[in-house]
């Protein structure tokens, strides 16, 4: 009789089966959502882009919005990644690592919490996942606007922060509509990105989409395509997105590391060219830079 295999995950830097895994009920990110994250593919056991992923996130760690002791080291995590891979059997997979403040209770944490982290490996499934994407691909993504505003000044939105109520709510919104993601604004009314996903404009054969100074997440996919875009001579603009630009708008596209450059069908009533020139062209650079990658590992 074959033996399931059992599923292993890294926390607080030991090697456990997710059944023995175990986080303590004071810890802040199980309390508060007092955390951040990341979320990346692996292609062929290898993490894509890991080290820009680190740098984001001891970014947010030193920032005066997070403020959490901890420096992630990048070769540490990428010897534990390769681990999971390995122990879990899955060379095409989503890597999912969070760091959280540590054990307190009370809205003002103490001053000697020790952070907690949670490494998981999971497998994609990829007969799943091309059918998905596939079918995404072809027929283009449907959005909404969601009710979710933010602060134009504020900078929570720069941070993949474990408090993701506001996301949850916007993805919540487009399910209710038949929709497959919802486009956050600002109080402004600038579009700045979708509830787990950057957002991308072609307009006039340039791309436009939102510089970081907005309050979005400088997503690793979006900084990715801007790089294809240099490769290929694409003009880039970064310049708030508005609902006066999607009126003239030929294409739009959405980015997140897992599903990487889908192209979108609609906002709200307005249709969009699914296979534009420019959205096909970066979509299959990026998967020339992602089997580059993958071959050069």
């Amino acid at each position: 009789m074959r033996r399931e295999r059992q599923h292993h995950v890294v926390l607080n830097g030991e090697l456990v089966t997710a059944d023995e895994a175990r986080i303590h009920i004071d810890d802040r990110g199980f309390l508060y959502g007092d955390s951040v994250f990341t979320t990346l593919r692996c292609y062929k056991s290898t993490p894509f882009r890991l080290d820009r992923h680190v740098a984001r996130i001891n970014a947010s760690l030193r920032s005066p919005v997070v403020g959490i002791e901890c420096e992630v080291d990048e070769a540490a995590l990428r010897k534990n990644i390769a681990r999971l891979i390995e122990l879990n059997g899955c060379p095409q997979a989503v890597v999912r690592f969070r760091v959280t403040r540590g054990r307190g209770v009370g809205p003002l944490p103490p001053t000697d919490a020790t952070p907690a982290t949670l490494l998981t490996v999971d497998p994609l499934r990829l007969d799943e996942a091309r059918h998905k994407r596939g079918a995404l691909y072809e027929r283009g993504a449907r959005l909404i606007i969601s009710s979710v505003r933010r602060d134009p000044k504020g900078d929570l939105g720069k941070h993949k922060l474990g408090s993701y109520s506001s996301s949850l709510l916007a993805r919540r919104e487009a399910a209710a509509a038949g929709a497959d993601e919802a486009i956050i604004c600002d109080t402004d009314g600038h579009w700045l990105e979708c509830a787990s996903s950057n957002l991308f404009a072609v307009v006039g054969g340039a791309l436009v989409t939102p510089d970081t100074s907005q309050n979005l997440l400088p997503g690793i996919a979006r900084e990715t395509v801007l790089d294809c875009a240099k490769q290929l001579g694409i003009r880039v603009r970064l310049e708030p997105l508005t609902a006066e630009r999607a009126e003239h708008a030929e294409e739009w596209f959405i980015t997140n590391s897992v599903e990487e450059v889908i192209p979108v069908a609609c906002i709200g009533d307005r249709e969009y060219a699914v296979r534009g020139a420019v959205t096909l062209r970066l979509a299959e650079a990026y998967r020339e830079l992602v089997a580059e990658a993958a071959r050069r590992a």
